[in-house]
């Protein structure tokens, strides 16, 4: 007898998602890639399935699809060749999560003037109002990226930092995803994320600690998002030193009067950022809660270049009070010079396989310091961001070498790749699934 003809393999990598089975859907996703299908239809499939049987009742951090997200975004600094790598462990996550049995039926439909859906949605999640949900996809627009509608659903993340403050980062994320894939489904896709920001943990304690300092003197925001210059050295100390502020009121208004004195907000999201890579740095280990920090940080800067709208600069205040903290000492490691670009490359590489995160962020830095070209570096940690098991670490790594990755890229800040090599070479090991992957891939 012959046997039936296997089904295609993104109808098995459908299938597997909707059981929860992470082997048979990175093998039904290893032969997708085998067999030529694009990444991006393998993540629209993963995306779309994963979404459509999120469980809101569970009210958690939807981290598979973040991950698919970063999948999505690495192959800009990836070898070709790398680049299922990452998918396969973005999909191994997504897989491991729990499910609905079927799928979610679909949200209400809602009609109206866009402008007034922003501001209901905005209002609703405030008062937790169950029709937040519809008024919130109600603005999103299949096909095109509507700006309102990422507008109003940061500003709600912005407002809600419950959870340990994952709702702004977990929304950027899944907004990235639906970007990426042209905004076909999008409302399927951000979805989870409203519903995390809605039915997860509440807080507004960052929000209202920024509000009771701007508050005070009826703080202009549009004056303060006017200032386009850049951060210079005095400014670099002055943050430092306002985000080892002793106080929540103080580190804000240090923040507002660096706005005030016309430094851009940008160029100070980017210092926020490099001040939450050096505590990475200085931290001991794998340090979940500081990786947190640095994910908020940039998911911040986004919101930042994203948005028009000057509530966009409470994302920057928040920023500032999720790395407030002491200020880090960064340990000093002396390694050899390498002889050339090449060599001090291997030397990396050979850090991080055998797991020597001091010494692997410090010939980061020595390679930053001389010189050397920098897409082949972003390659090779790109890469080590997708050899360890996504299901050991959360998906962390993939999350921190896109934040990291794409931070480096806008501000040439070698911090962010030595917290990123620190963190990378300090993570749960477990390389069983890539390797198999690799071989498979003739890799």
């Amino acid at each position: 007898m012959l046997n039936p003809p296997r089904a295609p393999p993104l109808a098995e990598l459908e299938l597997a998602l909707s059981s929860s089975r992470p082997d048979p859907a990175c093998d039904a996703a290893l032969r997708a890639t085998a067999e030529g299908v694009p990444v991006l239809e393998i993540l629209r499939v993963a995306a779309r399935t994963a979404a459509s049987r999120y469980d809101p009742a569970a009210a958690l951090p939807p981290h598979g699809l973040a991950a698919l997200s970063a999948a999505a975004a690495l192959p800009e600094w990836m070898d070709p060749r790398d680049v299922p790598l990452a998918v396969l462990q973005a999909v191994a996550l997504l897989a491991s999560e729990t499910m609905l049995s079927s799928p979610q039926p679909p949200v209400p439909a809602r009609t109206g003037e866009v402008n007034h859906l922003g501001r209901s949605a905005v209002l609703a999640a405030r008062s937790g109002d169950p029709e937040a949900e519809s008024l919130f996809l109600a603005v999103v627009e299949e096909g095109w990226e509507r700006r309102m509608a990422g507008d109003v659903l940061f500003r709600a993340c912005v407002e809600d930092s419950g959870d340990g403050a994952h709702k702004l980062p977990m929304s950027v994320k899944a907004w990235q995803l639906a970007r990426a894939l042209g905004f076909r489904d999008a409302r399927l896709i951000v979805r989870p994320a409203v519903q995390y920001l809605l039915r997860g943990e509440h807080s507004r304690k960052l929000y209202e600690s920024s509000l009771a300092v701007l508050g005070k003197e009826g703080t202009d925001l549009e004056a303060l998002a006017a200032g386009g210059r850049p951060l210079d050295e005095d400014g670099r100390m002055r943050l430092a030193t306002l985000l080892a502020a002793a106080s929540e009121e103080s580190c804000v208004a240090g923040l507002r009067g660096m706005l005030r004195d016309g430094y851009a907000s940008g160029s100070l999201a980017g210092g926020i950022g490099i001040e939450a890579a050096k505590r990475l740095l200085a931290a001991e280990g794998y340090h979940i809660e500081l990786v947190h920090g640095l994910l908020f940080t940039h998911a911040a800067r986004f919101v930042l270049q994203f948005s028009r709208t000057n509530e966009r600069l409470y994302a920057l205040f928040e920023a500032a009070l999720r790395v407030r903290s002491p200020a880090p000492h960064l340990p000093t490691v002396s390694v050899a010079e390498a002889k050339d670009e090449a060599a001090a490359r291997e030397r990396i590489a050979e850090d991080l396989r055998n797991r020597r995160s001091r010494e692997a962020a410090a010939c980061v830095r020595a390679y930053a310091m001389k010189g050397y070209p920098a897409k082949p570096l972003l390659a090779l940690l790109a890469q080590a961001a997708c050899l360890d098991s996504s299901l050991a670490n959360g998906g962390h790594n993939l999350l921190l070498a896109e934040a990291c990755l794409s931070d480096y890229t806008g501000t040439r800040a070698p911090e962010f790749l030595m917290a990123f090599a620190k963190s990378v070479a300090a993570s749960p090991k477990d390389e069983i699934a890539s390797t198999a992957w690799a071989r498979s891939l003739g890799r």
